[in-house]
């Protein structure tokens, strides 16, 4: 005989505790499915069906007990929510990451992106609110250590610097899903061998630093592309390798790209914190360095509706690039800040400020600082500077903004971008009968079946 289900009366009292309806409960998962990339439509007969005792297959049990998480401010395991029994290994490799040495999670993290059957589980992890609230926690490392003297081995802190360099471009120019698998590699099979053979302190300490930049760019990499949950792991791997180095400002910038993803994805107060967190910690850093870490601050700021915050910190973070911009300063995708990207900056102030004239203003001088190289960048404002000529009317205007986007979106292979194309037929959808719009929803269309998402 058919075996008889049992009924899940552990998720419907966790329901009633979180004064959910079924409904609620369907679109908090689908929600969640989003930031990893998944397209998921559940509704409320999907949740009627868990709760008669159909366990949903993976990723879902993970997006429940997230949604749960979020909703009552405590952790809820997919277990605790009567979906399945606890695991006897880590799903979907997901790696107690905390309680291994930072190069051994960073290796078996790398690992994921060769192995394809790790690589679609990892991918699906959704991303954890609460590890944002917790990466804001100040290590006390760097307050005890002394400072790092030049380093025995100057050219072998050379090489990785190189790296840093060329991924950092490779990323700016192509987008989060392209290089991710090399990056991988080179981590997993050069940098982390490095690191566990250098015996001079100060090389350590060194390789440390370039270490946590080469697995926070990856980290972008992971963002860009959408895969949230991964991303998220890949920043805290940054933390740590930054936090072991005693490198404060090496750990603001990793808090400040944490900050950065969950801005993107909703998590303002959360944000905002995090960026606060970042901007005080920083110790004496460079003017690019101190305008990177203040320009986040003052999105954060804005997104919240900190009228006055926002615009003292980007004031600050203008002098501040200005600074560094007089003093020379160190070469390097972590010493300097682009002016474009500071401008860019200024007009994701200014639209959530929802000053919509000097946003676009702001946008025209970022696009003319941008270097032809910078496709990724490019796209994006392109597509930014579309959606706020859109807010201001000119949807005309917007269309020839959004025919510049895809010029640009034919190099690129990033989520990001993909969520532009998204925006753009929303945002055209009720302007169909003008001729302009009927040409750019054309082109998108063409491109993109050229151009389909991976």
């Amino acid at each position: 005989m058919p075996q008889t289900r049992r009924r899940n009366e552990i998720l419907r009292a966790l329901l009633a505790e979180a004064r959910w309806t079924q409904a609620a409960l369907a679109r908090s998962v689908n929600a969640l499915a989003a930031e990893i990339d998944l397209d998921l439509t559940y509704d409320r007969t999907a949740v009627s069906h868990w709760l008669s005792g159909t366990q949903p297959a993976p990723p879902v049990p993970e997006l429940i007990a997230e949604a749960l998480t979020r909703r009552l401010g405590r952790s809820v395991s997919p277990s605790a929510a009567g979906l399945g029994r606890a695991p006897s290994g880590p799903p979907g490799g997901r790696l107690p990451d905390h309680v291994l040495p930072a190069e051994s999670a960073l290796t078996d993290l790398c690992s994921m992106e060769r192995d394809p059957a790790r690589r679609v589980s990892a991918r699906l992890q959704p991303y954890r609110e609460s590890d944002l609230a917790g990466a804001q926690a100040q290590p006390r490392s760097w307050t005890t250590r002394p400072a790092v003297r030049r380093a025995e081995n100057e050219d072998e802190l050379a090489v990785v610097r190189l790296a840093v360099r060329f991924y950092a471009a490779s990323f700016n120019a192509h987008g989060g899903r392209r290089a991710r698998s090399t990056l991988a590699t080179y981590l997993a099979d050069d940098v982390v061998p490095r690191l566990r053979e250098t015996t001079d302190q100060d090389t350590h300490r060194g390789l440390l630093v370039e270490t946590s930049r080469l697995t926070f760019l990856l980290a972008r990499m992971y963002q860009d592309a959408a895969v949230h949950g991964l991303a998220q792991r890949h920043f805290h791997t940054a933390l740590r390798l930054a936090a072991e180095s005693a490198d404060a400002t090496a750990w603001a910038v990793v808090l400040r790209g944490l900050s950065a993803q969950g801005l993107a994805l909703g998590h303002r107060r959360m944000a905002l914190q995090a960026a606060e967190a970042a901007a005080s910690t920083a110790v004496a850093p460079d003017g690019g360095t101190r305008a990177f870490l203040l320009s986040q601050l003052a999105v954060a700021q804005a997104a919240c509706g900190l009228r006055h915050a926002a615009l003292t910190s980007l004031g600050t973070a203008e002098r501040a690039a200005e600074s560094g911009a007089r003093s020379g300063g160190a070469p390097g995708p972590f010493h300097t800040y682009a002016p474009s990207a500071l401008e860019f900056q200024s007009a994701e102030v200014l639209r959530h400020l929802g000053d919509l004239p000097a946003a676009q203003a702001a946008m025209l001088h970022s696009l003319a600082r941008r270097s032809g190289d910078d496709h990724r960048g490019l796209a994006l404002s392109h597509a930014r500077h579309a959606e706020i000529l859109v807010g201001l009317g000119h949807v005309e205007e917007a269309c020839t903004a959004w025919s510049s986007f895809l010029d640009q979106y034919v190099h690129v292979r990033s989520g990001a971008a993909d969520l532009a194309v998204s925006r753009l037929r929303q945002l055209l959808a009720p302007f169909r009968p003008l001729p302009a719009v009927t040409a750019i929803l054309h082109r998108t269309s063409a491109l993109t079946s050229v151009y389909p998402r991976p």
